[in-house]
C-alpha cells in the first residue's frame, strides 16, 4: 500500500465575523473562522497535505490538517518508523536471518505498492509465522486487511502491534477506526483516552487524528477527524469531510469551540461559569476552495461525538438554511 499521508492540508485562518451573542435571550451569534485554500502534496498512508497562503486580509493561518482518503483505502496519520526497526524481529541477532527478513519485508512492500495485496499479505504472514514480533510486518498486514475490509483480522494485527509498541500512534489510530467500524463503543472510548494521554505526554506530534471513515454509497466517504485539544488553534473539536471516489472533497463541516462567545456568556451569568459555547458550520466550496462559511447550529455545552456525527449526516441528507452565512474574501 502506498502511504499518502500529506495528500492535503487544510488551514484555517482569521476571524472573519463576530456576531452578538445572547444565548439566554435566544439571540444566537458566533465567531467564524475562515480557511485558506487547500493545496495538494504527498507523504504517508492515505491522507493530509501542504499549506497554502492565508485568506486576504486575514491574520496568519492556523493549521488544521486532516486525512484525505483514496476510498476505500484507510488513512494512517502516524505511520512513521517503528522502534527499533520495521522489519526485523527484536529477538533476531543472526546477520543472515536479519538480511533474509529484510529482503522478504522489502518484497512484501513492493507487492503492496503494486496493488498485489493478497500476495503481499502472504509475504508478511510468512514473516509473522517465523517471527511473531515482526512489528513492520504486523503493521503492513493490518493496513492490507483494513483496505480489504477484513476488519476483524486487521484488528488482530494491530492489537498485537499495539501490545509490542504501546505508544506507537499509528496502531492506536488504526484500532480506533477499526473499532468504530465494528461498533465497539467501549473499546473506542478506552483507546481514545489512551491516545489523548499520549498527546498530553508529548508522544504524539500531530494535534488530530482520523477517528472514523464511513462509506455512504456511490463511492462517497465521510471522514471524521478529532482534534486533541479544542482550546488550541484552530478551536476545532471534530471535522467531517465528504469525499468522492477520486478523493475530491465535496462537503466540509466543523464543530468549533467559540472562546469569545463562551467568555461573554460566562460573564453575563455566574450560574453559567462552566458553560462553553460551540457551533456547527460548513465551508461552502467553489472549485474546491472555501468561498463561504455557513453556521447551522449553536450549542451551550459540548455535544458528544455520536450527536455531532448524526448532525453532519442529517445535514448531508436534508440540507437546511443556515442561521447565517459569511462570505470569505477572494485572494
Amino acid at each position: 500500500m502506498k502511504d499518502r499521508r500529506g495528500d492535503r492540508t487544510i488551514r484555517m485562518a482569521g476571524l472573519v465575523a463576530v456576531f452578538l451573542l445572547s444565548v439566554t435571550d435566544g439571540i444566537h451569534a458566533q465567531t467564524a473562522k475562515a480557511p485558506a485554500p487547500a493545496t495538494n502534496s504527498a507523504s504517508t498512508p492515505p491522507s493530509a497535505s501542504t499549506p497554502s497562503g492565508p485568506v486576504t486580509n486575514a491574520p496568519p493561518p492556523r493549521p488544521a490538517v486532516i486525512d484525505v482518503p483514496q476510498p476505500p483505502q484507510s488513512a494512517h496519520a502516524f505511520a512513521g518508523a517503528l522502534p527499533p526497526d520495521q522489519s526485523t524481529p527484536a529477538a533476531t541477532t543472526d546477520p543472515a536471518k536479519i538480511a533474509e527478513y529484510q529482503r522478504r519485508f522489502a518484497q512484501g512492500r513492493q507487492l503492496e505498492k503494486e496493488g498485489k495485496l493478497s500476495e503481499a499479505l502472504a509475504v508478511f504472514d510468512g514473516i509473522i509465522a517465523d517471527a511473531p514480533d515482526a512489528k513492520g510486518s504486523l503493521r503492513e498486514a493490518g493496513f492490507i486487511c483494513f483496505r480489504q475490509g477484513d476488519l476483524t483480522r486487521a484488528d488482530d494485527y494491530f492489537e498485537r502491534l499495539h501490545h509490542l509498541v504501546p505508544d506507537y500512534p499509528a496502531a492506536i489510530e488504526s484500532l480506533i477506526q477499526i473499532n468504530e467500524a465494528l461498533k465497539r463503543d467501549v473499546k473506542v472510548a478506552i483507546l481514545n483516552k489512551e491516545f489523548h494521554t499520549l498527546y498530553i505526554e508529548g508522544k504524539v506530534s500531530q494535534p488530530y487524528f482520523v477517528r472514523e471513515r464511513m462509506d455512504l454509497g456511490q463511492g462517497d466517504q465521510l471522514v471524521m477527524t478529532e482534534f486533541f485539544d479544542y482550546k488550541q488553534d484552530p478551536d476545532t473539536v471534530w471535522m467531517g469531510e465528504l469525499f468522492d471516489s477520486a478523493g475530491q472533497r465535496k462537503r466540509w463541516f466543523l464543530l468549533n469551540y467559540d472562546p469569545d462567545a463562551t467568555k461573554a456568556l460566562q460573564a453575563k451569568d455566574p450560574k453559567l461559569a462552566q458553560t462553553e459555547v460551540f457551533y456547527m458550520c460548513e465551508y461552502a466550496l467553489k472549485n474546491d476552495q472555501p468561498c463561504e462559511i455557513d453556521v447551522y447550529k449553536n450549542y451551550t455545552g459540548l455535544p458528544d461525538y455520536r450527536k455531532t456525527r448524526l448532525d453532519i449526516l442529517a445535514l448531508l441528507a436534508n440540507p437546511v438554511k443556515p442561521l447565517y452565512s459569511v462570505a470569505i474574501p477572494a485572494k
